[in-house]
């Protein structure tokens, strides 16, 4: 999976990124820069194929969950109740992130889809639950898991936002919604989506800091290359994306076999 690979390669510390595999070979910064720009081939490749604006917009919340996943992944377990920002825990903040994705998917749908007889804010009975906890039992690890199960239940949210969303119609973006008091449109409220995870990420950051927990080179290189992988993945070939998983495992076995990992 290339997100076995992913964690491989986070855990490259900084003494050994710019040491080469052997005679004659580069180091782990020069191919993974090479992977970076193998994923931006992929999105400009993605970016001209023909696909409505919705799914265009929703592949910045893709690129956006995939930085995230760069962030966090590889992470100790404990860091989820150690990194914290006052009374919020990054489990909290994490499970804050799943619950808002539902909400917003909701939100979009209902803009998008009811009658114009029907009021423009959303009944409350149509939300799937409130902003600080997902349902249960379908999120129920999200309180006990570890970075990447809540990653993993993140991605599954997300994709179910792709899966809703994707198609809609270029009239109904225009129709009118509500962010909280504010009046705005459907395609603002898709955009949003993206936005509220690049501040989870930056919070989630933010709070890693704080608990001392640094990002290496490699973590802060393959953040571009993950949330490039983001924005394309959804939208390219299923053979593209199966040769830049081949291409990063190969540089994760090289990696085990040199003994770089931190």
């Amino acid at each position: 999976m290339a997100e076995a690979s992913l964690v491989v390669l986070l855990g490259i510390p900084d003494d050994a990124l710019h040491r080469p595999f052997g005679e004659g070979r580069a180091p782990p910064q020069v191919l993974l820069f090479a992977a970076l720009r193998r994923e931006q081939a992929a999105a400009v490749a993605a970016d001209a194929l023909p696909r409505g604006e919705a799914s265009r917009i929703l592949a910045l919340a893709g690129s956006a969950h995939r930085e995230l996943e760069a962030l966090l992944s590889g992470r100790e377990a404990a860091i989820l109740e150690r990194a914290r920002d006052g009374e919020w825990s990054l489990r909290d903040l994490l499970r804050h992130a799943i619950a808002v994705e539902l909400r917003y998917r909701e939100q979009v749908r209902y803009s998008a889809t009811r009658s114009d007889d029907e009021p423009i804010a959303i009944p409350p009975d149509r939300l799937p639950c409130d902003r600080l906890s997902p349902p249960e039992p379908e999120y129920a690890e999200s309180r006990t898991g570890d970075a990447g199960r809540l990653l993993a239940l993140l991605g599954i949210a997300r994709g179910q936002s792709d899966a809703q969303l994707g198609d809609l119609e270029p009239g109904r973006l225009a129709r009118p919604s509500l962010w909280g008091e504010a009046r705005i449109d459907v395609r603002e409220r898709l955009h949003q989506m993206a936005a509220h995870l690049v501040e989870v990420t930056l919070q989630s950051e933010k709070m890693l800091d704080a608990a001392g927990e640094r990002s290496t080179e490699a973590r802060r290189i393959l953040r571009r290359v993950w949330a490039t992988r983001g924005r394309h993945e959804r939208a390219s070939a299923p053979e593209t994306v199966t040769m830049l998983d081949a291409q990063l495992a190969a540089i994760a076995r090289d990696v085990d076999a040199s003994g770089s990992r931190g």
